[in-house]
């Protein structure tokens, strides 16, 4: 693997041009700082697959969807979205999205996480399962080995409460330009939920 050093972060150089990915390279495990996971979420994408194209399919009690797509600036499709619903505890839901590094021994990262209301007993003082909330990796969760956000990192938000508004949201702070084009029935509801 080649890697440069630009402005305090490293990328790698591979076929198909130059993807940031390393804060900094050691013991082959990949570093994200904080910032840069911040910069990865944010910065805009064009979903560019759909599985299933239309709808969801049912699979493990859940409705799923799963999507591919690209970074705007390069065309570099590095991100993925898995999208799950409980069929019976239609509150229960997960929205992610994953970065593949290009790293084999760190392949795939979530980097943020949306939830619905668990539903599970808690015992942590902010009874987070009974709320929505948002957990997101940190810096030094991959430092220490982990390429998913833990439980303990977590906020609570009252942002969305249903699923629709938990795909709105998503989308919006992922930025995600064309998501309308897949999921259509999600903008017939923003002029009454108080969206723009």
């Amino acid at each position: 693997m080649t890697l440069i050093a630009t402005e305090g972060m490293y990328h790698r150089v591979a076929a198909g041009g130059t993807f940031p990915i390393l804060s900094a390279p050691t013991d082959n495990i990949v570093m994200l700082s904080d910032q840069h996971i911040q910069n990865l979420i944010s910065e805009p994408k064009q979903i560019v697959e759909k599985d299933p194209a239309r709808g969801y399919r049912e699979e493990h009690r859940q409705r799923r969807s799963d999507l591919q797509l690209e970074r705007v600036s390069d065309g570099n499709a590095c991100f993925s979205v898995f999208i799950r619903q409980n069929l019976t505890f239609i509150e229960n839901f997960s929205v992610g999205l994953r970065y593949r590094t290009g790293n084999p021994t760190v392949p795939i990262v979530t980097l943020i996480r949306y939830n619905g209301p668990h539903g599970e007993f808690s015992t942590h003082p902010d009874q987070h399962y009974a709320q929505p909330h948002v957990h997101r990796v940190t810096e030094v969760e991959m430092s220490s080995g982990s390429a998913h956000p833990q439980e303990k990192h977590r906020a609570l938000t009252t942002r969305y409460s249903t699923f629709e508004e938990c795909l709105r949201a998503f989308f919006a702070d992922t930025n995600v330009e064309n998501y309308s084009d897949y999921f259509p029935d999600l903008d017939q509801g923003r002029l009454f939920n108080g969206y723009s």
